[in-house]
């Protein structure tokens, strides 16, 4: 796991200059939308304050193995982000602007589509389940109507991932954003517009404390080898904490941390939420 601060944090040199002769143009393109680990930890805890750094760090991991996704699927590359990434040539930025979370997303998504890439998905920067396998669903799916839109529903009854051939007019309100109801309103606003609904198998993102053990608890040892590393490290760090930390933890993880480190935890993790 990097050491290092997150990359969108401290960016290095001016923003990239844009241009129509792109790496997005013409080719399937993943477009990750990030605040930056700083923002995104402050936002929404979801380990105690002592771990503010790891919180940071695990932020940083989900980025990347979102892009590791979009790579191994043959994507071209951006990320949407209030800075731009530090000496990532091949990684485009598209900043984030406006009020609210629908209208940033309008215009990224604007400023994707004039690159005129082949297919365009967005992605969320904090799904430790997104795999290459998805995007190529999504792209192939695509490829078959491209008047469809697909979805990666969550749990929560947000979306982990949007993916479309073509503009999707008035994207900002289509849905009230980042609610329970998102999936469920964006797809009546799609099929009121004549915009075939497509789903991709669902997976969770880490929006709270809950998400975050029930992520660790399941697969851990599962996925990319950053994201098992990163499993690893949390868990080490969590294995430390006293009981009054348990909301943090949920359910007992006694199993899951003796296989990554060959013993159990101390006692005082074996308690439920």
């Amino acid at each position: 796991m990097p050491t290092g601060n997150h990359p969108l944090d401290h960016p290095k040199g001016p923003p990239p200059a844009y241009s129509l002769d792109t790496p997005m143009h013409g080719r399937p393109t993943l477009l990750v939308f990030s605040r930056g680990a700083s923002a995104e930890s402050a936002r929404r805890r979801l380990l105690p304050g002592r771990f503010r750094h790891l919180e940071d760090e695990a932020h940083c991991e989900l980025l990347e193995a979102a892009l590791d996704a979009g790579r191994d699927a043959g994507c071209a590359l951006a990320v949407s982000s209030p800075r731009p990434f530090a000496d990532r040539p091949a990684i485009e930025h598209l900043p984030q602007t406006g009020a609210d979370f629908g209208t940033r997303l309008e215009s990224a998504v604007a400023l994707a589509f004039a690159r005129e890439p082949e297919v365009l998905l967005v992605a969320a920067a904090d799904v430790p389940g997104l795999t290459s396998r998805h995007i190529e669903q999504a792209v192939a799916r695509l490829r078959e109507d491209p008047d469809r839109v697909v979805l990666g529903p969550s749990p929560d009854g947000g979306l982990y991932l949007i993916a479309m051939a073509r503009p999707i007019p008035g994207l900002a309100d289509a849905a009230r954003w980042c609610r329970r109801a998102t999936r469920r309103e964006l797809e009546r606003s799609l099929r009121l517009a004549g915009r075939e609904v497509v789903r991709l198998a669902p997976l969770a993102d880490l929006d709270r404390p809950a998400d975050l053990a029930g992520w660790l608890k399941r697969d851990a040892t599962q996925g990319p080898a950053r994201l098992a590393r990163l499993a690893g490290v949390l868990l080490r760090a969590l294995a430390a904490l006293r009981p009054e930390a348990a909301p943090y933890l949920g359910r007992a993880l006694a199993g899951v941390v003796s296989l990554c480190f060959g013993r159990a935890p101390p006692a005082t993790l074996l308690y439920s939420r």
